[in-house]
């Protein structure tokens, strides 16, 4: 290609010094699909004019779009990370003569205001809308009326060569029972489960916050809550150290919990996952136990089970992991996107 590629991020991309001794992390879907495009990083830090800066205030989507906008001349592909850029940015883009096409992942476009955006937009400068989920695709195929040739649903991606159970150290006990993330995560109910169960807990919590007035005193004891953000390995390690994971969930129409499922599955561990319709391109695998939405009981009961069959959960744990290595390593996610945004 002879003109511009640019991802469109939210927040801007520190540059690292390649010299630097930094310690090694996940790699990036989109820093990926940068380096197949060959293309340049824009965010709100490029912003030039002055009342762009005032139009967008404090909101880094609107700043995100304004600032790709400012850089769109020679550009043939913009790729942006979500739709709140997406769909911010394409108005803009549809008052102009620009050539390019964009194209975006879309996560969440069931709410009224994403679909309708949708369908006012139009797809004449979209490349392809990627979607995580099936439903979300057929949201903006059926309900918001987009082309199907213009929706491409893939699974979401996991760095399994980073989250892989052979970079761990050996484990030593019998372990634990790990929850972590943030995203719609159904905390409550796992507190409740947990003192019905008599295995050890951990939850790395991003976002978990008790109702008001409750401290760590009111949770269960066998319930261990870290609040300190970890690093990519001390999360690794946690993963290692447990004997399966559970993704306790709010039930919603889009891939709410899709990075703590996959995370589990790549470190080779057994997932009891909450049943959500927008997890259903994932959960329907043998290798996945899944149980209902806000049910402590019945949490509790299968969290038990599976603890008194480590068999099983190495059986599981080595299916998943052969699965996210078939079907969704970064490696493929990003190919796929960067390759299809060439064609369009």
């Amino acid at each position: 290609m002879s003109g511009l590629n640019l991802v469109v991020m939210r927040n801007a991309v520190p540059v690292r010094d390649a010299a630097a001794d930094l310690p090694p992390e996940p790699l990036a879907d989109f820093e990926l699909i940068r380096q197949r495009l060959a293309g340049e990083y824009v965010s709100p830090a490029d912003l030039k004019g002055p009342l762009a800066r005032r139009l967008a205030g404090s909101n880094k989507a609107a700043a995100a779009a304004l600032a790709a906008f400012e850089a769109r001349a020679g550009a043939e592909i913009l790729f942006t990370t979500g739709e709140d850029i997406a769909f911010r940015l394409l108005p803009l883009l549809n008052l102009t003569g620009w050539k390019g096409r964009l194209s975006s992942v879309i996560h969440a476009s069931h709410s009224l205001k994403w679909r309708q955006a949708a369908r006012l937009i139009g797809t004449g400068k979209v490349g392809c809308y990627f979607t995580v989920s099936t439903l979300q695709r057929d949201v903006l195929v059926q309900k918001a009326g987009l082309p199907a040739s213009k929706v491409q649903f893939l699974y979401d991606s996991v760095d399994a060569d980073y989250f892989d159970p052979a970079l761990s150290e050996p484990v030593s006990g019998d372990g634990y029972v790990f929850a972590c993330g943030l995203e719609n995560r159904d905390y409550d109910t796992l507190s409740a489960a947990a003192a019905k169960v008599r295995c050890p807990i951990r939850v790395q919590a991003s976002g978990y916050f008790p109702h008001a007035g409750a401290t760590d005193a009111d949770l269960p004891s066998n319930l261990e809550i870290n609040r300190t953000r970890l690093s990519f390995a001390d999360l690794r390690s946690r993963y290692a150290g447990a004997r399966f994971v559970v993704v306790p969930l709010n039930a919603v129409p889009y891939a709410a919990g899709v990075n703590g499922l996959l995370e589990g599955m790549a470190m080779g561990k057994a997932v009891i996952v909450t049943e959500s319709a927008g997890l259903s391109d994932y959960t329907g695998l043998d290798s996945l136990i899944k149980v209902p939405e806000a049910d402590p009981a019945r949490l509790a009961e299968t969290i038990e089970a599976l603890w008194r069959d480590p068999a099983a959960c190495e059986e599981m744990g080595r299916a998943n992991r052969a699965w996210i290595l078939r079907h969704a390593h970064v490696e493929q996610y990003a190919a796929t996107i960067a390759d299809r945004m060439r064609a369009d």
